[in-house]
């Protein structure tokens, strides 16, 4: 779609996203009513997924064909990801679908479905951009700390801590929790990369989270059913998770973005990639409650990640309350330096012109003189006003300071003709 013009690309892209949207409730209700019968609905839902997951991985070498940078570098190592993924589920279907057999737990699918993570981390990280606003130096990986925290909290309420407490050989009970840990830390370092993604990488990295999102809930609840012994041969309806999932990130690696030179290059962050971290809190939140609804005791576990939370919080709200009376104290000097500079300049200019009209004669040389000092002294104004307007504006965290004055800045005034 890069040969088209923006509008065309944003109609198809709608036209595209209807299209997935269409499907996936026709997917999820097939394998909820077996429209066509058990064997159907498993075949249709195991290579479905895979279809999808191929879909993606076509969609992100597309997406690297026509990027550079390291942007060229996240689509394509996600298309490795999806690729991977692909290959496990065809392997699944193999043994499924094929074969008509149970598919052993663990397999060669499992190693196709785990080995996608890694490169999933990495593609993701590689879409960070520069630092901007509270998300410079290393308060990111402060915030990531607590996003995955918070993270991990919620998926224990929500069912990590059955799959952890189920009476299963070893090695499946590491398998079953591969699965969710795994989604806990691409969506720890994908909000991360939410809180730094530029005005053209909004729409993408949020289709992202959705489809990570999507495929994160079917992999919790297939490592929950797994150990309640409850995932049977036909699968179950949240598998739509795997199939919408990955059509979302095929989405977001065909989202129109403008092109470059309509983009602001250091716009601020909008609210919601301010608040994202935080919502984790919110769904740690929903975990607690609906643990204890569900009759589960806070236990030793759950209360240590509370507590590690509750400091954290402590502490991040502490720096960030120093951060900003620093920025507001550099804000206030920095206008007091430049509104003492800019009344001087003014002063210089009215005795300038001062002198002009009381001087009985001028000569051309005393004109071009004064003229050339006006004139020196109307370019210090401008780049002070400039300098004022750069004061309010937070670059990175950090309140612009003036800049300091040359030699060249002096301000000459002739105390007379």
């Amino acid at each position: 779609m890069s040969w088209m013009p923006l509008v065309g690309r944003r109609r198809g892209f709608v036209a595209a996203a209807a299209i997935v949207a269409v499907v996936s409730l026709a997917y999820a209700l097939n394998i909820r009513y077996l429209f066509f019968g058990q064997h159907a609905v498993t075949a249709i839902d195991d290579i479905g997924e895979a279809v999808a997951a191929a879909l993606a991985c076509v969609a992100c070498a597309w997406a690297a064909s026509r990027a550079s940078g390291r942007d060229r570098l996240g689509w394509t190592l996600m298309g490795v990801s999806a690729g991977l993924w692909a290959a496990g589920e065809v392997t699944w279907s193999i043994y499924e679908v094929g074969l008509g057999v149970a598919v052993p737990y663990p397999s060669l699918a499992d190693v196709g479905f785990l080995s996608a993570v890694p490169f999933a981390i990495a593609g993701i990280r590689a879409f960070w951009s520069d630092a901007r606003g509270t998300s410079a130096r290393w308060r990111v990986w402060f915030d990531g700390v607590i996003v995955a925290l918070a993270l991990t909290s919620t998926a224990w309420g929500f069912g990590l801590r059955t799959v952890y407490e189920a009476q299963q050989p070893l090695t499946t009970k590491v398998l079953n929790l591969a699965y969710p840990v795994s989604d806990i830390l691409i969506g720890t370092v994908l909000i991360l990369a939410i809180r730094r993604a530029t005005h053209q990488q909004k729409g993408r990295m949020a289709l992202l989270l959705g489809g990570i999102a999507a495929y994160s809930l079917a992999d919790s609840a297939f490592s929950y059913l797994t150990a309640q012994g409850a995932f049977g041969a036909v699968g179950n309806v949240l598998d739509t998770g795997w199939f919408a999932g990955f059509l979302m990130i095929g989405l977001a690696a065909i989202y129109p973005s403008a092109p470059p030179r309509l983009a602001t290059e250091q716009a601020p962050l909008d609210l919601w990639q301010l608040a994202l971290p935080w919502m984790t809190l919110l769904t740690a939140s929903a975990g607690d409650v609906y643990s204890a609804l569900s009759g589960h005791e806070l236990d030793l576990f759950m209360s240590s990640l509370t507590a590690t939370l509750a400091v954290l919080l402590t502490v991040n709200m502490i720096i960030e309350r120093r951060e900003f009376l620093e920025m507001l104290t550099k804000s206030e000097e920095s206008r007091g330096t430049l509104s003492r500079e800019f009344k001087t300049a003014l002063v210089a200019i009215q005795r300038l012109t001062t002198s002009m009209r009381d001087a009985e004669r001028l000569e051309t040389h005393d004109v071009r003189r004064l003229a050339a000092e006006i004139n020196r002294t109307t370019d210090q104004l401008d780049r002070m006003v400039e300098e004022m307007l750069a004061t309010s504006a937070v670059d990175g965290g950090t309140v612009r300071a003036p800049k300091p004055p040359t030699a060249g800045d002096a301000v000459v005034v002739p105390s007379g003709i």
